[in-house]
């Protein structure tokens, strides 16, 4: 039984070993905590919250200032060419409207109009510039409504890969306006736009005749991704409708900002996360518009376009999740404004994001919290080594000290590790020398105690011997009077008296009557009826009176 209760006792080593444990996990849970606390827990996800913000800050705004330059650049080229056609129709004596009746116009018109064109393109930061009339140079051509005559001067940009200056390309318009400008016609090149499917020109055109009293400033309309007839590259357009002075809208003109050039000015910082691109697009409530909008991003993205919108799917993370297909990205957006207010476009909305495709986004959220939560578990399994090895290195002089105990060989080992075992070992032997030192001096008392005793009943024997004689020597007087074998007991029983008893007895002896004896032995009248009835029966008498008549034959004894 003994062993089954110290068996679920607790040992010193089980809980110094806890007590070790416990502090060393509430560290390390502390230290976990203030590193989480702090933000360094392993996961990624602040900084890539802050880099996706940050990003989409630095390149929503840029795109916000450059788009909001161009629109006023674009205004100012639409304003200029007016100027231009006006003082070309006053001169000729005829106005925008007869563009259409009379094509032979047209061609001098453009090469007027090609001025105020070269001089944006070539100094503005853009893919090209355009213009197109509301009129054809062969109006009785079948489908002559679908082709618009007019001039799109594109420039080429440097990248990265062709370390080429900037150049200009003649891409539509009359090719002898071209060679009186040295500009080159490239493999795309026509005479005149097919405007199937270029619902920018009409919707401008339309737009501007609805509102003849709005100003151009607020005329502007900027187009999704458009790729022309026979272009091999895609970009937005600006497009700004030409306006004459009586009123007449007889055209568009604009500026291009091509896929190349959106890529160069606004792909994200390389290098910070893998596979991270720039979206560019129209919105709505249901998501992205990337079938209009333009990409720029890093490798895997370059000449990618999406030809599917991108529709929002719900967000995790902290980041918006946006899918097509089979394919889901995450990132963040933040709405464009093009428009000022009174436009007509004004409630057309356009939005730039910054996404990334969503497993590595998830991937790169979880960071390091893996690698983190294992060092966390090593150092718990460390700690709890260290703590066994502590514990059991810390209590061996204890252990030692208790079986030195045990074994009463303290004595001999005064050099333990700790001071506090040595002052326990001289505590020990001091203890064991007072105890010698009592117990000495406890049989000493003990053989004076036996040597009174004996003492004292060789004085009872020596007394009994006296009576014995005097009873023998007064045989023939007293014997009928006197019980022998009482009186002999009552000799014998003496020294079973008690020392109150024998106080008592003394007094009786002493010829002392029952109230002395209760005023010189202090003591009630119950209590010496208590202590006669001990005494009689100790000494074999029935009486008091018997008691003092064997009291004085003792007394009698003593004094032959």
């Amino acid at each position: 039984m003994l062993k089954k209760i110290r068996n679920k006792e607790s040992t010193l080593r089980r809980r110094l070993i806890l007590f070790f444990v416990s502090v060393t996990f509430c560290l390390i849970l502390a230290f976990t905590f203030l590193l989480t606390l702090f933000g360094i827990n392993g996961s990624e996800e602040k900084n890539i919250q802050n880099f996706f913000t940050d990003e989409l800050n630095t390149i929503s705004g840029a795109v916000s200032e450059d788009f909001g330059l161009l629109s006023v650049d674009g205004i100012q080229l639409a304003e200029s060419l007016a100027r231009v056609a006006d003082d070309f129709f006053d001169a000729s004596g005829t106005k925008a409207s007869d563009l259409t009746t009379a094509p032979e116009l047209i061609e001098p018109l453009l090469s007027e109009l090609a001025g105020p064109l070269l001089n944006t393109v070539n100094n503005r930061s853009c893919g090209g510039v355009f213009i197109l009339l509301d009129a054809t140079v062969n109006p009785s051509a079948e489908n002559s409504d679908l082709s618009k005559a007019g001039i799109f001067i594109k420039k080429t940009q440097p990248t990265s890969t062709q370390a080429v200056g900037v150049k200009l390309h003649y891409l539509r318009g009359p090719a002898q306006i071209a060679r009186d400008n040295d500009i080159g016609l490239i493999a795309q090149w026509k005479m005149e736009y097919h405007i199937v499917g270029e619902e920018f020109f009409t919707t401008v055109m339309e737009t501007a005749r609805q509102n003849p009293d709005t100003a151009l400033s607020r005329l502007y309309y900027w187009s999704g991704r458009i790729t022309l007839e026979g272009n091999s590259e895609a970009g937005f357009l600006l497009c700004v409708p030409l306006r004459s002075s009586d009123g007449t809208v007889f055209g568009v003109s604009g500026i291009e900002v091509s896929d190349r050039m959106l890529k160069s000015m606004y792909s994200p910082t390389a290098g910070t996360y893998e596979n991270v691109f720039a979206v560019v697009s129209p919105s709505n409530e249901q998501g992205l518009t990337t079938s209009l909008g333009i990409l720029a991003g890093n490798y895997y993205l370059t000449g990618n376009r999406f030809h599917e919108d991108l529709m929002l799917s719900g967000s995790k993370n902290g980041f918006e999740r946006f899918s097509k297909s089979d394919v889901t990205y995450g990132g963040k957006t933040t709405s464009l404004r093009l428009y000022p207010n009174g436009s007509p476009y004004e409630k057309e909305a356009w939005s730039v994001a910054l996404l990334m495709p969503e497993d590595l986004l998830d991937a790169a959220i979880k960071g390091r919290v893996t690698l983190f939560i294992m060092i966390s578990i090593l150092l718990l399994i460390i700690s709890l080594a260290v703590s066994v090895f502590i514990s059991k290195r810390y209590l061996r002089p204890v252990h030692d000290a208790l079986d030195s105990i045990k074994n009463r060989s303290y004595e001999e080992q005064r050099s333990a590790s700790y001071l506090e075992i040595n002052d326990l070992f001289e505590f020990l032997a001091e203890k064991d020398r007072e105890h010698e030192e009592y117990m000495a001096e406890k049989d000493r008392a003990h053989q004076e105690a036996i040597w009174e005793l004996n003492k004292q009943t060789e004085d009872v024997r020596a007394q009994y011997d006296m009576a014995q004689t005097y009873i023998s020597h007064l045989a023939d007087e007293r014997m009928p009077e006197v019980d022998t074998e009482s009186f002999d007991l009552f000799m014998q029983c003496l020294h079973s008296l008690t020392p109150k008893e024998r106080e008592i007895f003394n007094l009786y002896l002493e010829g002392k009557q029952a109230k002395d004896i209760l005023e010189i032995a202090n003591i009630n009248q119950n209590t010496l009826k208590y202590h006669n009835k001990n005494i009689y029966s100790k000494l074999g008498v029935s009486s008091r009176k018997q008691l003092l008549e064997y009291a004085a034959l003792m007394k009698y004894t003593k004094n032959i």
